[in-house]
C-alpha cells in the first residue's frame, strides 16, 4: 500500500518536520511490514522529537522495532551465542554496562560463520605431516589433487600458504567486484617471496588488499592474484567484531602482524621513536599496543580501527589537523618483495616520497617503519551547534529556508562564529565537522592535546560504550537492508539514520553541553568503533586552502565555507521541484557531509601535495540504496563540478584532487574522464616524477619499470601511471 503523503516543499525539509511526518504516517505501513514493530519505532521517534531520549534507550528501542524482521533474524543468527544472549538481555532492558560486565574487551565465542571459516582452513592448518623426510606432506598432496598451487611459507617446506581458487572478490563498499584466479592469505615474508616467483613463472599480476575499505578499482582483477592480508571471513562478512574481540592466537605466528620498537637500519629524530609494523597489523591492534605501553603514538590516523597499516599507508590516507600531513609522510623505511622475489629495503628520504605512497606498484610491502611522537593525551570537547554557526555560510542567502526556521542571526553572532571556525580550523590539533542530511545541528569534533597525562584520563570509548557503538553500527546495517527501509522515501531514510547517528554522539541530552573527555591520543583518533559494520558510498576531494587576497601569507578560509555550503544547497536543490520530477523528492546524500582540515604532503602522488596553507578534506556519504534508486552517481558528479570550479585570489583554478581510495573513477573533471584529468592536468608533472623515482630505485635494486608493471599493476594504474 503506498504512503498517502505529498511531496514536501523543500523549505519544510528539516529534522523536526520530517520526524513529525514519519510519526504521523508510518502507521500506514503496519499491514505491509508486520515484522516491524511500528508502535515501538514511533515511540522512539516521539521521544526524539520531544527531546526525551538517551543513546541506550534509543538503540534498544530500534533493536526491538526491527527484531522480528527477516534481515534482523538472519544477521542475529550470524552472531555468537554469547553475543546473542547479551543483545537479548540488552533488548529486555539490561544496561550495556551490565551486559558486558567488567571485561576490558568484549569476548564473544566463535560465530557459526567463523566456525565454518576455520573448518575450511583445517585443510591447510590442521593436517599433520605423515610422510618421511623429503616427501610431500598430506596437505601438499591434497592441494595438488584439487588443482591448487603449492606456495611454501617456510624453509622446511612444511607450511603451505592458505589459498582459494576463483573466490569472488568484493570490496567493502561493493563498488568493485571480480573473480581473481587465486586468493592467497600469507603469514610469512618467505611465503610472499615464493608467491611472487610463482606469479613471475606463470605471468600473473599480484596485488594486495587489506580490509578492502576502498571504493576505487585499485585492487586485483579478473584471473589475477589477490593477496589478502586478513582472513577472508573478516574482510567479507558483516559484522566484523575485531574491535571488540581479544587478539586471535594466530597473530603470534604471523610475521606480517609484528610491532617492533627501535628497528635496525634507520635512526629516529631527536625526541621521536621508530616502530616497525607488519602490513597486516590493524589499527585496533596498534591502538591496543600503544595504550598498553603508554609511551609512544602516531600523531594522526584514520578513524577506523579495522583497517590494516598496509591498506592505510598504500593509498596515502590521512587524519585531521592542520599540523598533520598524511600517514605516508610518517614512513621512514619500507620493506618489500620486488618483482624478482627479493626482499628490498628503502630508507632514502627522496625515494620514500614515491615508495611510501605507491599504491602497491612497487611490490608487496611487508613492513613499514614509522616515526612516533611521545604519547600525549586528548582533551575532547565535542559540541552540537546550529548548522549555520558551526561553519557559517558566506552569505545568509546561502542558507536553505528549511534551516532558517524563521530565525535570523546578528552580525555579531555570525562574526563570532566565523572567528570560532577559523580558529578551530587553523589551530586545533584535530579538526572535524559533520552534518547529517536535513539536520538543524552539526557535530563539531575539534580538540587539542596535552603532553602530560591529566587527572581523570581513561580509555575512550569505555568498554561498554565500545560495545554500544558496535551494536549501533550492526543495527544500522540491519535496518538499511530491511524491505521496510527500502520502501520508505529517501528523506525518511536520511532522517532515521540521522536520528540513530546524532543521538548517540556526545553531548547527549543527559550530558553537559560541551562535555570534557580526557583520553589517550590514539583513543581520540579512533573515537568511533563499529562504523565499518554499515556499508556506505563515499566520495572525498582534497581542496587546497588558497592564500588570502589581502595577505598571501595567510589562508583564505572562505573557500572551505563555500565548499561546505555548496553541498548543503545542492542537497536542498535535489529536494525542490525544479530539480526534476515534481512528484519526487530526491535525497541522494542520505548520511553525512564531513570536513577535515589537514596539512599538505611530501608524497609525490598525494592529492594534498603543494597545499601551502593546508587542505580541506571534504566528503559526502550515502547508503547503497541511493545508488539503487539512481540518485547517487548524478549527485557526486554535481558535487565534483562544484568543488572543481574554485579559483584562488588571482583567478587561477585550484588544483582540487580526489582521495585515491574513494569514489572518483566514474565522474568527469574539467570536462574530461577523471582518469584522463588526473594524468594530464592534476598530476601532469607528478606522474612523470613518480615514474622516474621508481626507475631510480630500480636501477639501485635490480629491477625495471616494465617488470613492476607486468607484476604489480592493474588496468587503472596502466592507464594513469604507465600509458
Amino acid at each position: 500500500m503506498p504512503l498517502h503523503i505529498d511531496k514536501p516543499d523543500a523549505k519544510e525539509l528539516n529534522n523536526r518536520f520530517i520526524l513529525g511526518q514519519i510519526i504521523d504516517h508510518v502507521k500506514e505501513l503496519v499491514e505491509d511490514f508486520p515484522g516491524v514493530d511500528i508502535s515501538e519505532l514511533r515511540k522512539q521517534l516521539v521521544n526524539v522529537q520531544d527531546h526525551r531520549f538517551e543513546p541506550e534507550t534509543q538503540i534498544r528501542g530500534f533493536l526491538r522495532a526491527f527484531r522480528h524482521t527477516p534481515v534482523f533474524s538472519h544477521a542475529f543468527e550470524e552472531l555468537s551465542d554469547r553475543t546473542k544472549s547479551q543483545l537479548e538481555a540488552f533488548m529486555e532492558g539490561k544496561s550495556a554496562e551490565d551486559v558486558i560486565g567488567h571485561a576490558k574487551f568484549f569476548y564473544p565465542a566463535p560465530s557459526p560463520a567463523v566456525k565454518h571459516h576455520f573448518r575450511l582452513l583445517d585443510f591447510f592448518k590442521s593436517l599433520k605431516k605423515r610422510s618421511g623426510p623429503g616427501e610431500e606432506t598430506d596437505t601438499a598432496a591434497l592441494a595438488k589433487a584439487q588443482g591448487l598451487p603449492i606456495i611454501y611459507e617456510d624453509k622446511a617446506r612444511t607450511k603451505i600458504m592458505e589459498v582459494y581458487s576463483s573466490h569472488p572478490f568484493d570490496n567493502w563498499g561493493l563498488s568493485v567486484q571480480n573473480v581473481p584466479l587465486y586468493t592467497f592469505v600469507p603469514t610469512t615474508v618467505l611465503g610472499l617471496q615464493n608467491l611472487v616467483l610463482f606469479a613471475k613463472v606463470n605471468n600473473l599480476r599480484v596485488r594486495c588488499s587489506g580490509y578492502r575499505h576502498s571504493w576505487s578499482p585499485i585492487f586485483s582483477e579478473e584471473r589475477e592474484i589477490v593477496v589478502s592480508l586478513l582472513n577472508l571471513h573478516q574482510v567479507t562478512h558483516i559484522p566484523d567484531s575485531s574491535s571488540i574481540d581479544p587478539f586471535p592466537a594466530s597473530v603470534k605466528d604471523n610475521e606480517l602482524k609484528t610491532i617492533e620498537l627501535d628497528p635496525v637500519g634507520v635512526q629516529a629524530d631527536a625526541g621521536k621513536k621508530l616502530v616497525r609494523v607488519g602490513v597486516a597489523v590493524t589499527n585496533e591492534e596498534f591502538r591496543r599496543w600503544a595504550i598498553a605501553q603508554n609511551s609512544w603514538s602516531l600523531p594522526m590516523d584514520v578513524i577506523l580501527v579495522e583497517v590494516t597499516f598496509g591498506g592505510v599507508n598504500g593509498p596515502i590516507c590521512h587524519g585531521a589537523g592542520r599540523r598533520h600531513k598524511t600517514i605516508s609522510d610518517q614512513v621512514r623505511m619500507i620493506e618489500y618483495v620486488d618483482p624478482n622475489g627479493k626482499v628490498q629495503v628503502i630508507t632514502n628520504p627522496s625515494h620514500l616520497r614515491a615508495a611510501a605512497g605507491c599504491f602497491g606498484l612497487l611490490g608487496i610491502v611487508t613492513h613499514i617503519t614509522l616515526e612516533l611522537d611521545s604519547m600525549s593525551y586528548a582533551i575532547m570537547a565535542p559540541r552540537k551547534p546550529d548548522i549555520c554557526l558551526a561553519i557559517p555560510p558566506l552569505s545568509e542567502t546561502d542558507i536553505p529556508n528549511a534551516l532558517r526556521r524563521g530565525r535570523t542571526w546578528t552580525g555579531d553572532e555570525i562574526s563570532a562564529a566565523v572567528r570560532d571556525f577559523e580558529s578551530r580550523a587553523a589551530n586545533d590539533y584535530y579538526s572535524e565537522w559533520f552534518w547529517f542530511t536535513y539536520q538543524q545541528t552539526a557535530w563539531v569534533n575539534t580538540w587539542n592535546e596535552t603532553p602530560k597525562q591529566p587527572a581523570g584520563v581513561s580509555e575512550y570509548p569505555s568498554a561498554f560504550e565500545t560495545w554500544l557503538q558496535w551494536v549501533q553500527g550492526w543495527l544500522a546495517q540491519v535496518v538499511t537492508n530491511t524491505e521496510f527501509f527500502k520502501a520508505i522515501p529517501g528523506y525518511w531514510q536520511a532522517q532515521l539514520l540521522a536520528t540513530l547517528g546524532m543521538a548517540a554522539l556526545p553531548p547527549t541530552l543527559f550530558e553537559d553541553k560541551e562535555p570534557e573527555i580526557k583520553t589517550y591520543l590514539p583513543d581520540a583518533l579512533h573515537f568511533r568503533r563499529g562504523v565499518q559494520n554499515m556499508r556506505v558510498r563515499d566520495m572525498e576531494f582534497q581542496i587546497p586552502i588558497p592564500s588570502s587576497k589581502n595577505d598571501p601569507e595567510k589562508p583564505d578560509w572562505s573557500i572551505v565555507r563555500r565548499a561546505w555550503w555548496d553541498v548543503i544547497k545542492l542537497v536542498y536543490a535535489y529536494s525542490s521541484p525544479e530539480a526534476g520530477d515534481p512528484s519526487k523528492c530526491e535525497t541522494p546524500m542520505r548520511l553525512t557531509l564531513e570536513l577535515r582540515i589537514m596539512a599538505d604532503s611530501d608524497m609525490i602522488l598525494a592529492p594534498q601535495r603543494g597545499n601551502k596553507h593546508g587542505t580541506a578534506s571534504i566528503e559526502v556519504l550515502s547508503i547503497p540504496d541511493s545508488v539503487t534508486d539512481g540518485e547517487w552517481i548524478d549527485f557526486i558528479q554535481k558535487v565534483s563540478d562544484l568543488w572543481m570550479s574554485y579559483d584562488d585570489a588571482d583567478g587561477k583554478k585550484l588544483n582540487v584532487r580526489p582521495h585515491w581510495a574513494k569514489e572518483w573513477v566514474d565522474v568527469t573533471m574539467g570536462g574530461m574522464p577523471a582518469k584522463e584529468y588526473l594524468q594530464k592536468v592534476a598530476y601532469k608533472e607528478a606522474i612523470p616524477e613518480f615514474r622516474e623515482m621508481l626507475k631510480d630505485i630500480g636501477r639501485l635494486q635490480g629491477w625495471t619499470l616494465d617488470e613492476l608493471k607486468g607484476r604489480f599493476s592493474n588496468n587503472l594504474w596502466d592507464e594513469i601511471i604507465y600509458s
